[in-house]
């Protein structure tokens, strides 16, 4: 989400930086959620190109992008050269695949990283065909546990996450109203979707402290 204008992300603050090594590959019981490899490429154009319809209105990407294997293999190089980009990384995409046969059900990442607040949001979605399964709230668990734990684990060590969408996005909404998290923004007519106008803008964040990384849920009160 962006900030005021008089609220410039200076590096200093907390002084956040990302892991080093930067690798990126987890399993929960039914997914593996891993960094986006060249050879994925024409998985992803097809896990795009057969839900393009579903995908619409929401993820506005996918109204032009992922049209051939090229588009999506330059995507792919993009988020394979942020993780090697350790001073300016702010955003990586990742992909979400059946454990049991390696199947691209979805993609899932943070973006919008603040150094100095050690902060990010976190999004995601999920093919037509792999639906009402749970597959988001899985691994979206899995990636809260990965983005708030500690380095020296395997995680990106930050210290709060935030997931935006749409009030008239249903489906997304129940993300994170499934995981428990805190309702922190309701914006009125700040979210704008192309077809629908201008919707409210609803907003969850957890704290790393709030958040059990080993049980990938809300700590006990």
């Amino acid at each position: 989400m962006p900030r005021c204008a008089n609220e410039v992300d200076t590096g200093l603050g907390l002084g956040w930086t990302p892991p080093d090594p930067f690798v990126i590959r987890f399993e929960t019981p039914r997914l593996v959620v891993r960094a986006y490899e060249l050879t994925d490429a024409a998985a992803l154009l097809e896990a795009v190109s057969s839900s393009r319809e579903h995908l619409l209105p929401w993820m506005a990407w996918a109204r032009a992008g992922h049209t051939d294997i090229v588009e999506s293999t330059h995507y792919i190089a993009s988020q394979i050269v942020a993780l090697r980009a350790r001073k300016t990384f702010n955003n990586v995409g990742i992909g979400i695949f059946d454990k049991a046969d390696g199947r691209l059900l979805g993609g899932t990442g943070v973006h919008g990283v603040h150094r100095d607040t050690a902060s990010a949001e976190v999004g995601y979605w999920i093919r037509a065909d792999a639906v009402n399964r749970g597959v988001c709230t899985e691994s979206t668990a899995h990636v809260l546990s990965w983005a708030l734990g500690g380095q020296e684990s395997g995680g990106l060590g930050l210290r709060r996450i935030l997931i935006y969408c749409s009030a008239a996005n249903a489906a997304s909404s129940r993300v994170p109203e499934k995981l428990g998290l805190r309702a922190e923004v309701m914006q009125r007519q700040d979210y704008f979707v192309q077809g629908i106008g201008c919707t409210d803008r609803l907003g969850w964040g957890v704290m790393a402290e709030e958040w059990d990384c080993t049980h990938h849920r809300l700590r006990e009160p």
